[in-house]
């Protein structure tokens, strides 16, 4: 199922199904980083709660990148409990059964995007559906590329959406962060400095 993510993101887009190779992460992006990926490349105020994609590699290696209004998938079929202005747009917070846990929750966090008219508290979502875009962050301070950031975590029990902040999912009392990263299932690769 996580593997129709990337696939319905390419189709979605128009992208050449061919081409898209894999996706590409520098080492800021990934979760639990201490850094920064973007600006001066120095240390994060708080470890990265995500992953971000932004960069993929196509059949010819070629380093490309997402663009402001690619089209987002949702990954899991899900009812969006919160949504939030985050730094750079929008972010989108959904709820699902989380299979693999005999049925607990799972929440997963759409964040620096513009999310569809549809996209309302109590909305009812199914994998694969477009949820948002990618928003665009050519006049952030940070001079930061357009991306999605995209966290994944098990809400406590109690866990009130609204409303609903960033800080909240750095609290390991609210949320347990899980590595979104393993649950992509398509190939990656990570830059070094050299790179």
């Amino acid at each position: 199922m996580q593997k129709r993510f990337t696939q319905t993101l390419i189709v979605a887009n128009g992208f050449d199904p061919e081409k898209f190779q894999t996706w590409v992460f520098w080492p800021g992006m990934l979760f639990k980083s201490p850094d920064k990926w973007w600006g001066d490349g120095g240390r994060r105020d708080f470890p990265h709660e995500g992953l971000d994609f932004c960069l993929y590699q196509d059949a010819d290696g070629k380093v490309c990148r997402l663009g402001e209004n690619t089209r987002i998938p949702v990954m899991h079929d899900g009812v969006v409990r919160a949504l939030f202005k985050d730094y750079l747009g929008q972010a989108v917070i959904l709820e699902h059964v989380d299979a693999d846990h005999a049925g607990g929750r799972l929440m997963s966090v759409y964040a620096h995007t513009v999310p569809e008219k549809y996209i309302v508290p109590a909305a009812v979502v199914k994998a694969g559906d477009i949820i948002a875009t990618i928003a665009d962050t050519r006049h952030s301070k940070a001079g930061i590329l357009p991306h999605l950031h995209l966290s994944f975590g098990r809400p406590a029990p109690d866990l009130i959406y609204e409303p609903f902040v960033w800080n909240r999912m750095r609290d390991p009392e609210q949320v347990k962060l899980i590595d979104p990263l393993p649950h992509i299932r398509w190939p990656h690769q990570v830059l070094t400095v050299g790179d």
